[in-house]
């Protein structure tokens, strides 16, 4: 344990706090959490290169010094070294020194071992992760979850974005940033297409790429994919967190056939919503997804043919049956009252364990452990 900085007890939650992406949008969630355990805190903005960073719904927060006795950085293992040069060693001596990681596989990269002794101990926002870090960690690994707070715009509805009204519409989304492999779009596009291949079909999908103006050739390989499929909608224009909020809102079921997630944040996003939910019932969604509360798709494991990013080869991750989300597609379309009681299973999940109120007690009883509150 670090030494007593002697500074106010409370947090400095450093991460990417104005980014419209994940890892932003993790860190706003921890701000919730904190605020409803009634942990003082302040937070402090990391620019992220190349990111959009206009969300500045927790600006009243920030600060630029160290003023409370614990730092959490909401800052990935890739990243911490660079936050410490950025912040000044001095930042962090004395203090208790936390990071939430994720990551989406089973073992985690011994290239990054030399964090730990910067930390005193790590978060992980699932049992997924928890247990990758675990494994190679001389540190604790403490599961801590994303606080799940969906805030709907009243203006929200399908018009907006230009969507058909009478559609059952599926949603899928993710970021070029992310890794277009490890998402797999590819899949919900198949499942849809096997699940309504007529033109005339009452049910439509919805794809949101996010940044995909950062990868022009894998956007133009998907554009290509989507051809002589009818009723695909894709959305590449950058929206707002209340524009994304408004759109999972306006659709009838989210879709997610990863191959791996440390969390799966947009998934529970939409349970908490009320949406249906198909997802990969494998990796961190397996922490809130179950088969009473959403569509859990089966998969094999297998091995990685190639490196694609930080993500190396002969690693393993999850290929989903596309069979059987083409059958929950058109069961979700077909039968009501089942959809109906999933989808109220789902958002129960997240409203009653995922929440702020719930996440931030466990914030605090871990804190009050290590003696830092």
């Amino acid at each position: 344990m670090s030494l007593d900085s002697g500074r106010e007890r409370g947090i400095n939650l450093i991460g990417y706090t104005r980014t419209e992406n994940g890892v932003g949008e993790a860190s706003r969630m921890a701000a919730r959490a904190i605020q409803a355990a009634g942990i003082p805190f302040g937070m402090i903005h990391i620019p992220l290169n190349g990111a959009q960073s206009e969300d500045r719904s927790w600006s009243h927060m920030e600060i630029t010094d160290s003023r409370y006795s614990t730092n959490l950085m909401y800052i990935n293992a890739d990243s911490v070294t660079g936050v410490y040069h950025r912040l000044g060693w001095n930042f962090f001596a004395g203090n208790t020194n936390i990071a939430l990681w994720h990551w989406e596989l089973p073992e985690f990269p011994d290239t990054w071992s030399s964090c730990f002794e910067m930390l005193d101990e790590v978060w992980a926002p699932s049992r997924f992760v928890q247990q990758a870090i675990q494994e190679i960690s001389p540190i604790p690994v403490i599961r801590m979850p994303h606080a799940v707070n969906v805030e709907v715009p009243q203006w929200s509805g399908r018009s907006y974005f230009g969507l058909p009204v009478g559609k059952f519409l599926f949603l899928s989304m993710y970021d070029t940033w992310s890794f277009q492999e490890r998402k797999n779009p590819q899949a919900a596009i198949e499942a849809f297409r096997k699940a309504f291949p007529e033109p005339d079909s009452n049910a439509g999908l919805v794809l949101k790429v996010n940044n995909a103006n950062s990868m022009p050739e894998q956007l133009e390989q998907l554009k290509r994919s989507l051809a002589g499929i009818p009723n695909i909608y894709l959305i590449e224009i950058s929206l707002t967190r209340p524009e994304i909020n408004a759109l999972i809102h306006s659709v009838d079921c989210f879709v997610s056939l990863h191959r791996s997630e440390g969390f799966g944040i947009v998934l529970a996003e939409a349970m908490y919503l009320g949406k249906p939910v198909i997802g990969t019932l494998w990796s961190g969604n397996t922490d809130f997804m179950n088969a009473g509360n959403s569509c859990g798709v089966s998969y094999q494991l297998v091995e990685l043919d190639e490196s694609y990013g930080p993500y190396s080869k002969g690693q393993r991750w999850a290929e989903p049956d596309v069979e059987q989300a083409a059958y929950f597609m058109n069961r979700l379309v077909s039968d009501a009252e089942w959809r109906n009681k999933i989808a109220a299973k789902g958002q129960h999940t997240i409203r009653t364990e995922f929440s702020p109120l719930k996440v931030g007690a466990m914030m605090k009883k871990r804190l009050e452990k290590l003696k830092r509150l």
